[in-house]
């Protein structure tokens, strides 16, 4: 009630101040009225609108407004509010010919239309009020030029319905409760909608269906703009074929559900299509193969053969096995219960021209069928080789050095299909012997050669150098190097044995130091010092001074020593 007091003071003051604004012109009349009421204009018609000594009452105002006072007694629209039933709250007079009759307190974009009874939402916010509010949408517009209501002014005449504003885009088709499936965001999608409520439930495939593809479009003349709209009444739906094309032209009746189901053609309910009954039972993975692989658009049982499986499968072998008694049939080593596992056991496999022994047993079928450019420029797996020897799958260590032995034997001439490392071979056949520790060095410890270059280990027999340096390290750091025809390698022989690295074939008298006397019990370090050679340690054998002096002072002599 205070906001209704302060706009009705305001609304006065207003007044006030235009009446005593104009005194000096007119003492009788605060102002001009506006063109509506312009027929009420002079001294004697004041009384149509004021009691004697009061402002303007509302019953006055109804008596002539009979739309307001209907919605009044109807409690209907912002005038059956109560806080709207005074109407200079809101309407002024007496300023002017043109003034506005209805006062703004807070403009009129700004005005709550909720309390007319239609709340504003979604895409009809921020619409100018006269998008809605124009001659065109008023219903019974003879109603207000009888009440003298300017078509292009009033805000009266329309309803709550969308179709006063709307045209209807279904022509009827449908009822006129369009929030039932739209809403006011937007008018598509229609989101409310649930086809479920029809006559014709959508499942399956026909979730995905566009509207028209069973909605088609219309024409009529009622839009000049847009003649088009949706057929939604009379769509026929008692049987499939009214939509979709019999591709079995009748050969199996009308009613599709006994075989298919909205979830697609190819998904066959095969509780309703029993295709024992046909010449080529489905078993295996075939009642899980889509019709349509066999049953191609066009030929959809005429002409189909089953004799072979190559009549529906290509030779993944590309013919390696048509020379077999079985003719490279599928069934040799396959079921309809899938390509893998593979019948093929390792029994079968023992009776070709290569039987699994051995390592092999423990090696997958992938391992040595593998895949390979065949005919046709195809890939697939290799079943036929030209050798069965190792050398077809295993590449040679060797480098080529023991062809002669390959080519006579083969590996087995040294390897076993147990393991590679249970090697037997004759040593002795070479120009080195095994004595000693070699007899139990394994071959790798010799034949194993590390090629720097590309970085990776190679076996090695035929380039291997027999001298002790080849494989040791010559812990004399080159003091016997050349001796005994070796030119710059050593000859470790004379001093050590295959047995070991003690010095048991050294003989010191033969050197050009012969131990007598009391040198015979001294221990060799004694005379032979450890050195250092950069961050190398090793033992001074030569040349080493010879005479007494040098190890034992000028008060020594020879005699000295002799009798020591």
């Amino acid at each position: 009630m205070t906001r209704i007091f302060n706009i009705s003071l305001h609304v006065v003051l207003i007044a006030h101040l235009f009446i005593f604004g104009e005194i000096a012109r007119a003492q009788l009349s605060p102002g001009d009225l506006n063109n509506v009421h312009v027929h009420l204009d002079g001294l004697k018609n004041c009384e149509q609108c004021h009691e004697a000594g009061k402002q303007v009452t509302p019953a006055k105002c109804l008596s002539c407004h009979n739309i307001q006072a209907q919605k009044i007694s109807e409690r209907q629209g912002l005038h059956g509010l109560n806080d709207y039933t005074d109407c200079v709250v809101c309407h002024v007079e007496h300023l002017g010919r043109d003034s506005e009759l209805i006062f703004w307190p807070d403009e009129q974009e700004s005005f709550d239309h909720s309390l007319t009874g239609y709340t504003i939402e979604g895409k009809h916010i921020g619409l100018n009020c006269r998008r809605c509010h124009q001659p065109i949408n008023i219903l019974d517009k003879n109603n207000l030029v009888n009440q003298q209501k300017d078509l292009s002014r009033t805000f009266f005449g329309l309803t709550r319905a969308c179709l006063n504003c709307h045209r209807d885009e279904h022509r009827g088709q449908l009822n006129d409760a369009c929030l039932n499936c739209h809403n006011y965001e937007a008018w598509k999608p229609a989101i409310a909608f649930d086809h479920n409520k029809t006559d014709f439930a959508l499942t399956g495939k026909h979730l995905q269906a566009l509207c028209e593809k069973c909605h088609p479009n219309q024409i009529d003349n009622e839009y000049p703009d847009d003649g088009e709209f949706f057929k939604f009444t009379g769509i026929k739906h008692d049987g499939c074929n009214k939509c979709h094309e019999d591709t079995h032209k009748g050969k199996f009746g009308d009613n599709c559900g006994d075989c298919h189901n909205t979830a697609g053609w190819r998904q066959v309910n095969q509780a309703g299509f029993d295709h024992s009954r046909t010449n080529f039972p489905l078993k295996g993975k075939h009642g899980a193969v889509g019709c349509s692989s066999c049953h191609t658009p066009g030929k959809s049982t005429a002409g189909l053969r089953y004799d072979k499986c190559t009549a529906c499968h290509d030779d993944f072998h590309r013919g390696q096995f048509v020379s077999r008694q079985a003719g490279g049939e599928c069934d040799e080593c396959h079921t309809v219960s899938g390509f893998i596992p593979v019948g093929f056991t390792i029994q079968r496999h023992n009776e070709t021209k290569f039987p699994l022994l051995g390592s092999h047993l423990a090696i997958p079928c992938i391992a040595c069928h593998k895949q390979k450019i065949m005919s046709e420029n195809i890939k697939t797996t290799q079943f036929k080789f030209e050798t069965t020897r190792c050398v077809s799958c295993h590449n040679d260590p060797h480098a080529g050095e023991a062809d002669k032995y390959i080519q006579a034997d083969g590996c087995e001439h040294c390897h076993n299909v147990e393991s590679w490392r249970k090697v037997t071979f004759d040593h002795s056949l070479t120009k080195f012997a095994l004595e000693g520790k070699h007899k139990i060095t394994e071959c790798r410890g010799c034949h194993e050669v590390v090629k720097q270059d590309i970085s990776e280990h190679s076996i090695r027999f035929a380039i291997l150098n027999p001298t002790c340096e080849n494989c040791h390290k010559d812990i004399h750091q080159g003091q016997f190097a050349g001796e005994a025809n070796h030119e710059h390698s050593t000859n470790c022989d004379r001093c050590h044995t295959a047995k070991n690295w003690f010095p048991d074939k050294f003989d010191h008298n033969q050197a050009a130091f012969r131990l007598e006397g009391a040198h015979q019990k001294i221990d060799c370090l004694g005379c032979h010092k450890k050195i250092m050679m950069g961050d190398r340690e090793f033992t001074w054998f030569k040349p080493i001074e010879k005479s007494c002096e040098h190890c034992h002072g000028a008060k020594y002599t020879n005699d000295d020593l002799g009798d020591s």
